[in-house]
């Protein structure tokens, strides 16, 4: 009697196509990122530009060398002393947890920022399979074409930039999840498992979070609307309210709430031409390598399908059977076509364009949607779901072609997607650029120092966070305090403050680095004030204590600017001549003039030395319907008080210019800024102009 032989795996089978596309995934993730980078090394030379890494690795630097404390996801010495979220760095709270519980077992790794986007490399192509599979299709071709369109999607590999926004296999695994939930007499624990994930998504990122939430919601929904019954959907209703209540409660305990964006819902939007519009693409170079824009912000929009997606869905779409399949969505899932339909309309935003046609500009706002800022991102889950159902549908539109189409789809989408996979990994083979010359004495000036203030903050003044990052970058390698960071979201604890930003005592571990406008004038108060003494290299002056010499590398501080007089002189625009004249208080200057944004900015002029008393005009404006009182102190000595109004106008006064340094300080007193709408700053007057004349 024969033994009967168990039978060997089909290469249908789940097993051995999820095998597949892990083994497909991670031979992706190899080709991208350098071992030694996923080990957790981090950049030796800061003089290139790595954009956004420094910001979420800086965050993991600091936070895996601290002790555990509370609150758990601070990170005590950035942004000192109020400290830094890590979810405001975007340095993913979830990785970010688990390093820190197994860092004494790899105190070498210093990031795990590059091991985050090699497991999403990884898990693009399998949870993607996983989706398809749960739409109903099983085979092994459909499952090969949907893991290569996923791995190779240039929504996904544009994103390489912002790293905890390359989770999307998590958007993949929830839309699996969510066909699963709704299948005739599907159990409870996929719905759940999709709450639960929804949950977690939040300590990955808000943004992903809030895709996943719509698809969670649309699990209920599709039940309430295909089924007319509220007891089919009773348990979809409680998974998502538990799921909506965990999120508030683990957001307020973790400290994700109450930051503010910045503004730009509007501006950060998602073209309509976009998924359409073949940029960053290797099959058509002729097409501008930006993306379609009509508003400046539009690139965060970027949602190029591929030409391999868009061929499967045109062919879709050519046959009556497609078109068959596509009018059964509002019956089968109209949750789904409801959750898109929003995520639509909020990636789209109050500013709707097609290429550079305007279809709808309204000053509607989705409630919320301001915290959405860079709204174009949600269209993703709809994105997915187009290249998903294109795959399902085109095997039963075309049930003899469907294997040749889909083999030139792959071969279009592998083509189509070259230049950025290319460039993907140009970009992580970049960060292992040896240290040059210039980052041995950029790192060795700044590390006999354990703190670093860096002025004005980049809270203050965000325009050269380019330049500043990697001084903090350096201050993180070295584990030093410093007083400021860039992050997706202002707290009201590091919000800009005019105190902060003022000359003080320096002890001997202190290094202040003063950058972008002013900074000679700022030097100069720090030496006066606090007698300190500063050096330049490069873009940056650099302060230290008296008691200790300065640092090597750096020259002497040249002198201030003669400002010239009988000649108008405008704080904005072409003809900008105040660099060294806003002294502090000041905000960025706009097209028209500045604002001041605090109580009390003051004013810096060196004139000329036959200049002994001059008289000043400074044209302003006051806030709108509220005329300012405006006192001018010269030497703590008032000589001037106007009543600042609305309407711009000159206002004047006089004074003797002090005979040792010909430089002049004027300190203005502002008696009731106000803050307009939902601008942070605490705005008094507009300036837009000044003349100086000389009397004598």
């Amino acid at each position: 009697m024969f033994k009967k032989h168990q039978a060997l795996p089909s290469f249908t089978s789940a097993p051995v196509i999820y095998t597949l596309s892990l083994l497909f995934g991670l031979f992706q993730a190899l080709q991208c990122f350098p071992l030694s980078l996923i080990g957790g090394q981090v950049p030796a030379s800061v003089q290139t530009d790595h954009g956004d890494f420094l910001q979420h690795i800086i965050g993991q630097i600091y936070f895996l060398r601290e002790g555990w404390h509370w609150p758990i996801l601070m990170d005590q010495q950035l942004d000192a002393p109020s400290g830094t979220n890590i979810a405001l760095t975007d340095s993913i709270p979830l990785e970010a947890l688990f390093l820190k519980v197994v860092h004494p077992l790899f105190p070498n790794m210093m990031q795990g920022i590059t091991l985050y986007l090699a497991l999403c490399w990884t898990l693009q192509p399998v949870c993607a399979v996983f989706a398809l599979r749960s739409l109903g299709e099983k085979r092994l071709l459909p499952a090969i074409t949907i893991a290569v369109l996923s791995a190779c999607f240039p929504t996904f590999l544009n994103r390489i930039g912002h790293a905890a926004l390359c989770g999307q296999w998590i958007l993949l695994l929830a839309i699996g999840l969510y066909f699963r939930a709704t299948r005739p007499g599907a159990g409870r624990g996929p719905v759940w498992i999709l709450a639960a994930l929804t949950t977690l998504t939040l300590l990955v990122h808000p943004y992903l979070m809030v895709m996943a939430g719509a698809i969670l919601g649309a699990v209920p929904l599709t039940f309430l609307l295909r089924d007319r019954s509220w007891r089919t959907c009773g348990t979809a209703t409680i998974a998502t309210a538990v799921s909506g209540l965990s999120i508030i409660i683990i957001g307020s305990f973790l400290g994700y709430w109450g930051g503010s964006s910045g503004g730009g819902y509007g501006f950060y939007s998602m073209n309509l031409a976009s998924p359409f519009w073949p940029v960053h693409s290797s099959l058509f170079p002729f097409v501008s390598g930006g993306p379609v824009e009509a508003t400046g912000g539009q690139y965060e929009g970027y949602q190029y399908l591929g030409a391999g997606v868009l061929l499967l869905l045109a062919m879709l779409l050519l046959r009556r059977r497609g078109l068959a399949l596509v009018t059964q969505l509002p019956k089968q899932h109209a949750g789904l076509l409801l959750a898109c339909l929003a995520l639509t309309v909020i990636a789209a935003s109050n500013r709707v364009y097609f290429l550079h046609i305007p279809v709808l500009l309204t000053h509607f706002r989705v409630p919320g949607a301001e915290q959405m800022r860079s709204s174009g991102r949600m269209f993703w889950p709809v994105a997915y779901l187009i290249m998903l159902g294109a795959v399902y549908g085109l095997c039963r539109a075309w049930p003899r072609a469907w294997p040749l189409i889909m083999l030139a789809g792959i071969a279009l989408q592998w083509r189509d997607t070259r230049d950025i996979r290319t460039g993907d990994h140009q970009a992580e083979i970049g960060l292992l650029a040896p240290a040059t010359h210039e980052d041995e004495r950029f790192f060795s000036l700044m590390r006999p120092f354990n703190r670093i203030e860096i002025h004005p903050r980049l809270e203050c003044d965000g325009v050269n966070s380019p330049y500043v990052m990697p001084f903090i970058y350096a201050a993180a390698r070295q584990n030093a305090t410093v007083n400021t960071m860039y992050t997706a979201r202002l707290s009201p604890e590091t919000a800009c403050q005019a105190s902060t930003e003022r000359p003080h005592p320096l002890d001997k571990q202190t290094l202040v680095i003063l950058t972008g406008a002013s900074q000679q004038i700022h030097a100069i108060h720090w030496a006066a004030l606090e007698n300190a003494h500063c050096g330049v290299r490069d873009k940056a002056t650099f302060c230290v204590s008296s008691d200790i010499p300065l640092p090597a590398y750096l020259s002497d501080v040249p002198e201030a600017a003669t400002i010239p007089v009988d000649q108008q002189i405008f704080t904005a625009g072409s003809e900008q001549k105040s660099e060294e004249i806003l002294a502090g208080g000041w905000s960025h200057p706009e097209d028209w003039g500045v604002w001041s944004e605090t109580t009390d900015p003051s004013l810096y002029f060196h004139l000329p030395a036959d200049v002994h008393t001059a008289s000043l005009g400074l044209r302003m404006r006051s806030t709108p319907g509220k005329p300012q009182h405006v006192t001018v102190f010269l030497d703590g000595k008032q000589i001037a008080g106007w009543d600042v109004q609305p309407n711009e106008a000159d206002y004047e006064t006089s004074f003797a210019i002090p005979s040792s340094t010909n430089a002049v300080s004027l300190q203005l007193q502002i008696s009731n800024p106000i803050q307009i709408g939902k601008d942070p700053r605490l705005l008094g007057v507009a300036l837009l102009g000044l003349r100086l004349h000389k009397l004598d």
